[in-house]
């Protein structure tokens, strides 16, 4: 137990995750935990797509420097745009489908333990990427990965009812169904001069992807470079041969039809569609390239 007094700010969002009915007893419980580990806590709900990255911008209007996100990866995705270029410290209570950021922190899904996580304040510091869409100089920040092509077309195609419904198992069931008459949009990759062709992309920053996917193995989240897999294939039978190798040891590096490049900055043309920590935010072209920025997170070693 701490004998410092903290004070941080919740951000909670009420519709995240499959329990919807039950989240405002434990978002109680989980204010005793900490209160008891001398972390005094002040709650903002969420009410609707953005807001996250309103309140954390908020908060650290206010004079917040520890922020707590309970959610998914896409909240934390949200809160992320308000929190890059401030000094406030991440935590995160993972109450979405997938929760991939919280498993590469190896944060516990019990309330109790992660109190004590968050009471402990160990932190990792995590590189921050950035996608640009080039017709509009939007830029939206994250933390995992960018996917362009198959994998932001299964995220436009899942059904928000079907997520709360069955969880993680939507988008599998979903991408199945959808490769099945999925008609690929070839796309092209820019990295350092060179041009690669495309039907699929990952630029990550992280080893999983979507959880239990090695996608992108050897990307690591407190490095300034992302691995890209690049995969130029139209036929369905292979990227099902890709997946079946991406569920166990990983993508191998000299796969037929795969090309694997680091690097800190690249540039789709096209118009694929594309996602970040899982949450589609438009289509090609766009940049997509490592920033300055980091963000101090609580993590379980």
């Amino acid at each position: 137990m701490t004998s410092q007094k903290r004070s941080v700010v919740l951000i909670s969002n009420p519709q995240a995750g499959r329990t919807g009915a039950r989240r405002v007893d434990a978002v109680l419980r989980f204010c005793r935990h900490l209160k008891k580990r001398g972390v005094e806590v002040e709650v903002m709900n969420t009410t609707g797509p953005g807001d996250a990255a309103c309140l954390a911008k908020q908060a650290v209007s206010e004079g917040w420097r520890e922020v707590i996100v309970s959610g998914g990866d896409g909240t934390i995705n949200e809160a992320l745009q308000g929190l890059v270029g401030t000094d406030a410290r991440l935590a995160i209570w993972p109450r979405g489908t997938a929760n991939v950021l919280a498993r590469e922190l190896r944060l516990p899904f019990n309330i109790e333990a992660l109190a004590e996580v968050i009471a402990q304040g160990k932190t990792r510091r995590i590189s921050v990427g950035c996608a640009t869409a080039e017709r509009t100089g939007e830029e939206r920040y994250f933390f995992l990965m960018a996917g362009v092509g198959l994998d932001a077309s299964i995220v436009h195609r899942v059904p928000p009812r079907l997520k709360k419904l069955i969880g993680e198992a939507a988008f599998w069931y979903s991408g199945l169904g959808h490769l099945a008459d999925w008609e690929p949009a070839p796309f092209s990759v820019e990295v350092e001069g060179s041009t690669f062709p495309a039907t699929f992309a990952a630029f990550g920053k992280a080893p999983r992807y979507g959880g239990r996917l090695a996608i992108t193995p050897r990307a690591r989240l407190d490095q300034t470079e992302f691995e890209i897999c690049i995969v130029d294939s139209i036929s369905r039978l292979h990227y099902l041969y890709l997946l079946s190798h991406a569920m166990r040891n990983g993508v191998a590096e000299n796969a037929t039809g795969v090309r694997f490049i680091r690097t800190r900055r690249a540039r789709a043309e096209g118009s694929a569609l594309v996602q970040v920590d899982g949450e589609l935010i438009g289509q090609l072209p766009m940049t997509f390239e490592m920033t300055t920025h980091s963000i101090e997170v609580v993590a379980a070693f």
